[in-house]
């Protein structure tokens, strides 16, 4: 019989890779307040019968709606929630509670989170349940979905190479997404640990700086630089990305959590859960480059779609090549232009310009298709007339919007 683990917040970040890790090797995995009977909200007193014959508990489930100041008060519900679902476990005989923290989990930490996680630490230790409790303080998360934390500085980190930034020179320690399972479902199931609190991160830490120029790279990007800015001035910007489309919203939390980050020590934990953790650099550049491929492939196909050819696999294989070797290779088309190419009439510039990176592209498509191509019906003069009438309509949206892939 398969063993059984217990894991809340299946649906997040780390929730997700943690189930589908712990299924692959062979887990029998109970998504507290996922499964079908097994409703559950943190707070709530969890039924005796899902706890039962479970070999370990990861907790990972938090609530964002407490207000701030009730951040330390024991009436927070992620305070008195953990504290509850950890002794009904101690209490139906789960041998390992992992409580999923963080390296901002300090007294005076600046953010709510950091403050909250630190305070439950400290009513864990206290607790019933104190003889089954593993805490488990996990680093600045990378890798895996572009979504949560990680997906917003991806974000920052490609949009400009110019960035106003934060806590430049503060030390982060980051992880990969793979590694952090790794380590809680070790966590979970492992014996003889004697140490109570685990730190999941890099040893050697790295400025802040440093990491946003390592997923800009990743992203084959150029060279990033920064305007410092003060926390004040950053928290104001926060609350404006709410009102301004087409920026990623950034949450006050996040901004206090980096301002307040210092490093952990971490060289014995991780050689007790017996992790070697990777070069972010090196890994990022793989899951990245993967991407790319996968991205230059669909814009060429958009490019040969709105030329009016339909693609063959020599015709995609021959563009993306050139794309790469001419350094075009990904454009950034958006979703929408891949899915419509005929979108691309808005952004082709209204001249013949060698130096324009879309008019480069498609002259490229153009010369790819040239050897298949047969030779089509010659348009008529009402089919003059509506291509002459639409690039004269397009025109001005053209000499606007041409820029953008320059």
């Amino acid at each position: 019989m398969a063993p059984r683990l217990i894991i809340t917040g299946s649906t997040g970040y780390i929730g997700a890779r943690l189930v589908a890790m712990a299924r692959e090797r062979g887990f029998d995995v109970v998504e507290l307040g996922r499964r079908p009977g097994a409703k559950w909200r943190i707070g709530d007193e969890p039924a005796a019968s899902d706890l039962e014959g479970a070999i370990g508990l990861v907790h990972l489930a938090h609530s964002w709606a407490t207000p701030p100041e009730a951040a330390e008060e024991e009436e927070n519900v992620n305070i008195s929630g953990t504290l509850k679902l950890a002794e009904a476990a101690k209490a139906t005989g789960v041998p390992h509670f992992v409580f999923a923290s963080s390296t901002s989990s300090r007294k005076e930490a600046l953010n709510v989170y950091g403050r909250t996680k630190f305070r439950i630490e400290e009513h864990l230790a206290a607790s019933k349940a104190a003889p089954i409790v593993r805490i488990a303080r996990i680093g600045l998360v990378y890798g895996g979905p572009r979504t949560a934390m990680y997906g917003l500085m991806a974000k920052l980190a490609a949009l400009s190479p110019i960035l106003p930034m934060i806590g430049l020179s503060r030390k982060v320690q980051p992880i990969h997404l793979d590694e952090v399972a790794a380590g809680l479902l070790a966590l979970a199931t492992g014996e003889n640990q004697p140490l109570q609190t685990i730190v999941l991160a890099q040893e050697k830490p790295i400025s802040f700086a440093t990491w946003l120029r390592i997923l800009r790279r990743a992203q084959g990007k150029g060279n990033l630089r920064f305007i410092p800015v003060p926390l004040t001035a950053a928290l104001l910007a926060c609350r404006m990305t709410k009102l301004l489309p087409l920026i990623p919203t950034v949450d006050p939390e996040r901004v206090l959590g980096l301002a307040g980050a210092a490093p952990m020590e971490s060289s014995e934990s991780l050689k007790l859960l017996k992790l070697n953790l990777s070069d972010p650099a090196m890994v990022l550049a793989g899951e990245f480059g993967q991407t790319h491929e996968e991205q230059s492939r669909c814009e060429a196909q958009a490019l040969l779609r709105y030329l009016g050819i339909a693609p063959t696999e020599i015709q995609l294989q021959r563009l993306c090549e050139g794309l790469r070797r001419e350094g075009l290779s990904p454009l950034g088309l958006s979703p929408a232009m891949i899915r419509h190419p005929g979108l691309l009439a808005l952004f082709e510039p209204p001249a013949n310009r060698t130096r324009h990176r879309l008019a480069q592209a498609l002259y490229l498509a153009d010369l790819t298709s040239e050897p298949e191509r047969t030779p089509g019906k010659k348009a008529g003069f009402f089919g003059a007339m509506l291509v002459i009438s639409s690039d004269v309509l397009l025109f001005p949206l053209r000499a606007l919007l041409a820029g953008r892939y320059r």
